[in-house]
């Protein structure tokens, strides 16, 4: 027997949601800023076997996404994530330090995708001029959407929409165009191009961030009409379909770029891509398509992570000022949030900042496997898949961080490994000695 409400037809709320709704905050969140800001990295380390590197994540993320099935299933609600790292780790030191983790890992996620949006934005000023503008770009898009979560939660609802068709459309126009044009190129995705297994696995988790959004469906878990045949439809189904999307993109990208041309272009290999087979307006459009799945994901992304704090302080994990309203806001979350992403995107370069955030969520992502395995007699579910689950994020965490000590050139990754998984237990350990 499963614990806790469980919605059915004839108790949901007004706002409830079918299949496709749930379906659309999955993919939504999955195919944001990911793909447009890690593709180049993830190309330039896995070069031929990029798709490998991808559908290795893909498949972890799937193991993931039972565990977040049956834990939402049995623990519905908008805690999502926190509520379930809770249950299965109570609110101890470890338990609340690894739900800080998850705040300080969506901050160095909106940071990625705020120095993809700055490079995407550039390309349509001069290339001299192509660096302040990056910058400039980078740090107005965090303040932009910073200003309209605070202005109110329903400009972010109808943001979002126009967001989502906008993004999918062009990067399903890029894959279609792509495939059919003439000048399509299969050998640089043979076994002779591709690289050492390590190295695949290593390149695909330093982009992991790519399939992180489909958790976000839990946090909408008690508004899901026939939640025991829609959940499952939404995890799984938005997994899967990023999977299959992100392979037609590597292979339109990869069949179009030499690794060369990709390398000259890692920052915005679509928009490169595009212009082979579409010509500038191509590239314009794919630029268009970036910008408008970054601002996605960032607007999204504030919105999500500055609630965070807010519920941690409703546990009693936080101090009191994050659920402190002032005009019936909540500011301190967002203007913390916003705050950090706006530092660490102007500090640390895109490499460093796109594998610290995905290590967070594969630690994150194995805590949640580990958690369903530890429930699984209340969840309903088998404890060995998600025990699979976890083990497979462990190893590839521990694979990314393997390969990144002997890779000198991407040393500092190493320091953000150590301050992200460091700072929620300090945090949490000088909170507690100041508590009354």
């Amino acid at each position: 027997m499963t614990e806790g409400p469980v919605n059915s037809p004839g108790n949901a709320p007004a706002d409830s949601m079918g299949a496709m709704g749930a379906f659309s905050i999955g993919i939504g969140g999955i195919v944001g800023g990911g793909i447009f800001a890690t593709l180049g990295i993830a190309a330039n380390g896995s070069r031929g076997s990029t798709y490998i590197s991808f559908l290795v994540g893909g498949a972890i993320a799937l193991l993931t996404a039972y565990s977040y099935v049956h834990l939402s299933l049995t623990y519905p609600g908008k805690g999502g994530t926190v509520t379930f790292i809770e249950r299965g780790f109570g609110r101890g030191l470890f338990g609340s330090s690894m739900n800080f983790l998850l705040v300080f890992s969506y901050v160095v996620l909106l940071a990625v995708y705020a120095d993809a949006f700055g490079t995407y934005a550039a390309n349509f000023f001069p290339v001299d001029q192509r660096h302040y503008w990056h910058v400039g770009h980078r740090s107005a898009v965090i303040v932009l959407m910073a200003v309209i979560n605070l202005l109110g939660p329903s400009l972010v609802d109808r943001s979002e929409g126009f967001f989502n068709v906008g993004k999918l459309g062009i990067l399903a126009a890029f894959v279609i165009a792509g495939l059919a044009g003439s000048g399509l190129t299969f050998s640089r995705l043979g076994p002779s191009y591709w690289v050492p297994l390590p190295k695949i696995i290593s390149s695909g988790m330093a982009v992991f961030l790519s399939y992180e959004g489909f958790e976000l469906i839990a946090n909408a878990s008690d508004r899901i009409r026939n939640p025991r045949r829609n959940l499952p439809l939404a995890f799984y189904g938005s997994v899967v379909t990023a999977i299959v999307l992100y392979f037609f993109i590597i292979v339109v990208t990869l069949g179009y770029l030499s690794f060369e041309a990709l390398q000259r272009a890692s920052n915005y290999p679509l928009s490169a891509a595009a212009e082979v087979f579409m010509g500038r307006p191509g590239f314009l459009l794919l630029s268009v398509g970036a910008i408008l799945a970054t601002a996605s994901a960032i607007n999204a992304g504030i919105f999500g992570a500055s609630k965070l704090p807010i519920t941690l302080a409703q546990m009693g994990e936080a101090g009191g000022i994050w659920d402190r309203e002032v005009w019936q806001r909540h500011p301190a979350g967002l203007l913390y949030v916003a705050a950090c992403a706006l530092v660490i995107s102007n500090v640390l370069n895109l490499h460093a900042m796109s594998a610290a955030a995905s290590a967070g969520f594969l630690l994150i992502f194995a805590l949640v496997n580990a958690a369903n395995a530890r429930l699984s007699q209340q969840t309903a579910s088998k404890g060995w898949i998600s025990k699979a689950g976890a083990a497979a994020c462990l190893l590839a965490l521990a694979t990314l961080i393997v390969q990144t000590f002997r890779e000198p050139e991407h040393s500092i990754e190493i320091y953000c490994f150590a301050a992200l998984f460091l700072l929620p237990f300090v945090f949490q350990i000088i909170r507690r000695a100041l508590r009354p």
